[in-house]
């Protein structure tokens, strides 16, 4: 509606009529542009830790369940960042409160799809069984949004985080790096 009144008032010069149809055209293209490179950057990610850890039931009779079933407690990572070397790809790093650890989560670094975990220690080296590369990461799992992968606790970790995190009678039973991708 403004491009027609603007096009009523300018009517009377044929030249500047096509000069305001140029600037609106160039205007919308630069907006589709924004919108095409928007789209290309990989999806966010939200990575969060999960402590799971069941209950263990008091007063209950012999033959009584004595375990609650599973719950968990979690802590969020940051949010995830555009790649600062130029690919089009997610960062996630940081740390939690509970862990000793430093995560570094990359989407989309080497070829789009790629998911990049890598879990490090105080010393900057990768956890056993980390960094893990996962082609086509969210095609084919379950819930195509989310991947889980599981991070070994040693006993006194484990122990250090019951006292800290969970309740009385709470025990853990596993930590976890959950990783969601949204649009």
């Amino acid at each position: 509606m403004v491009i027609t009144k603007l096009l009523m008032v300018i009517g009377a010069h044929s030249w500047m009529r096509a000069l305001a149809c140029l600037a609106v055209v160039g205007s919308s293209s630069l907006a589709a542009t924004a919108e095409d490179e928007a789209a290309a950057v990989a999806p966010t990610l939200a990575c969060e830790i999960r402590y799971h850890f069941r209950e263990r039931l008091e007063g209950v009779k012999a033959d009584g369940k004595k375990f609650s079933a599973p719950a968990y407690e979690r802590e969020a990572l940051p949010q995830s960042t555009v790649a600062a070397n130029g690919a089009q790809a997610r960062l996630v790093q940081g740390r939690v409160a509970h862990l000793p650890y430093r995560f570094v989560i990359k989407f989309g670094g080497k070829s789009a799809g790629t998911l990049e975990v890598n879990i490090l220690d105080d010393d900057g080296k990768p956890r056993h069984g980390y960094p893990q590369t996962i082609v086509h990461a969210l095609a084919g799992a379950a819930n195509p949004s989310r991947r889980e992968f599981e991070i070994p606790v040693a006993p006194d970790l484990a122990r250090t985080i019951e006292k800290k995190l969970l309740a009385k009678n709470q025990h853990l039973t596993q930590v976890q790096l959950v990783v969601e991708s949204s649009p």
